[in-house]
């Protein structure tokens, strides 16, 4: 894919930094650049590739400086957020200090319920709507344009996919290209992007969209392999980055007996981040159409989503932690990461205590300590989208023999999904998953 400007060799993309501070000005530097007919991302003057993650953060922005320091020892050198508020600030003063750059998301409000906050915006009627989300959008980017540690715009996620029909689709993209051409006319000095998922939206783009530099593309799974020819096949032309990646999502997997999501085991999600740098992103990286590479995602909370695909869970580092490591720096785990493998419910039933779940777990430590066990469930047939997300923790005991727990089950009607987690002594948590049907209740 190619910018809207088809500059010549060495000819900058009017994307020279000016800030308002002169000793900053050099780190403020981002072009996008055409080398030897090749695309380049520069900062500084020289080659930049974005080995990202995805930002929540592991708490409040009181940790924003700990959090940095954390993921640049990793080897990460970009952050990619989704929208701007009030800890913006804290958060692009942390990263710059870290020596971190920041892909900063703004916020576009999605189509259709059920999709990310459960909003509904019309494209295609609401005028007053569109003037101010323009205008709050412009307010942001006047707001943090002159700080060094911002290194692109990143409009939107996933509002094409999440558009009802072609009609609001094609509503936001024409849309889209009146905030983009906005935010270019207010800052000449960053590269603009915009963000959905898969190939879906990029159509779209080429057609109503010209003015953006780039393409944020999110992708999971081994499919990545196949994501530069399905570009290809849509007609691409520009630079492209993946905006988030991690293991096959819950929206693609196959489903297991009960018709829960079978989740990729730990090694599985280990090993895909690996090979996505190193082997199905790599040769793009070179050719200069992939820009860099954004893992979701870091943060700590323990749900559905976060057990799933992110690199914590509280305190405690989950394989992608080391996983990024790898693929960013070519560093293995300090000390290899504990073997868990099978979780096996081998049955369920109604005691005067409540009811009980037998099952035997497969989990090995990688030296002589123990690892610390628990148990938790998710139940996907909740009535809420929050209530979907909990993961909540279940009480246990040790079985008769070695491997075997009993574990109480809560009374929902529907089939739950079944967490087996295991902590070792340096931190680091793994799991398994598998699911049951609770009997019914009383």
């Amino acid at each position: 894919m190619a910018p809207r400007f088809h500059p010549t060799r060495g000819v900058l993309l009017l994307l020279c930094a000016f800030v308002l501070c002169p000793a900053l000005a050099a780190e403020a530097r981002t072009a996008l650049l055409r080398v030897d007919g090749q695309w380049q991302l520069q900062v500084d003057g020289r080659p930049y590739v974005a080995k990202g993650v995805t930002f929540s953060g592991s708490g409040s922005s009181a940790a924003y400086e700990q959090d940095c320091a954390k993921l640049a020892a990793l080897g990460v050198n970009t952050l990619r957020t989704w929208g701007v508020g009030a800890e913006t600030p804290l958060l692009l003063d942390a990263a710059h200090k870290h020596g971190l750059k920041v892909l900063v998301g703004l916020w576009m409000r999605h189509g259709q319920p059920g999709a990310e906050d459960d909003d509904s915006f019309d494209y295609l009627t609401d005028t007053a709507g569109m003037k101010k989300q323009r205008a709050d959008t412009l307010e942001s980017v006047r707001r943090f344009k002159d700080h060094p540690a911002v290194l692109a715009w990143g409009v939107g996620n996933e509002v094409i996919l999440n558009s009802p029909s072609d009609a609001a689709k094609e509503a936001y993209a024409r849309f889209l290209e009146g905030v983009v051409q906005d935010i270019k006319k207010s800052d000449a000095n960053h590269p603009v992007i915009s963000v959905d998922a898969w190939v879906l939206a990029v159509k779209w783009w080429e057609k109503f969209v010209p003015s953006l530099d780039a393409y944020g593309l999110n992708v999971y799974g081994r499919g990545i392999h196949a994501l530069p020819d399905a570009l290809k096949k849509e007609g691409g032309t520009k630079p492209w980055l993946i905006t988030e990646f991690g293991a096959q999502g819950e929206w693609e997997a196959p489903k297991d007996v009960h018709g829960i999501a079978r989740e990729p085991d730990d090694q599985e999600k280990y090993a895909v981040i690996v090979d996505a740098w190193n082997n199905a992103l790599a040769p793009h990286v070179k050719a200069g159409n992939c820009l860099g590479l954004f893992v979701f995602n870091f943060s700590s909370t323990f749900d559905h989503t976060s057990l799933w695909l992110g690199m914590l869970s509280g305190k405690s580092t989950r394989p992608a932690w080391h996983a990024v490591r790898e693929a960013y720096s070519g560093q293995k785990p300090a000390t290899p990461l504990p073997e868990i493998k099978g979780l096996t419910v081998e049955g369920v039933k109604k005691e005067p205590t409540g009811t009980w779940a037998d099952v035997r777990l497969e989990a090995k430590p990688a030296d002589d300590k123990p690892l610390e066990i628990s148990f938790a469930y998710n139940f996907r047939g909740a009535a809420t989208r929050f209530e979907r997300g909990e993961v909540i923790r279940l009480r246990s005991t040790p079985g008769a023999t070695p491997g075997s727990w009993r574990v109480k089950v809560p009374s929902v009607k529907g089939p739950i999904k079944l967490y087996a987690l295991a902590k070792d002594a340096s931190g680091n948590l793994l799991m398994a998953t598998s699911s049951l049907v609770p009997p019914s209740a009383p």
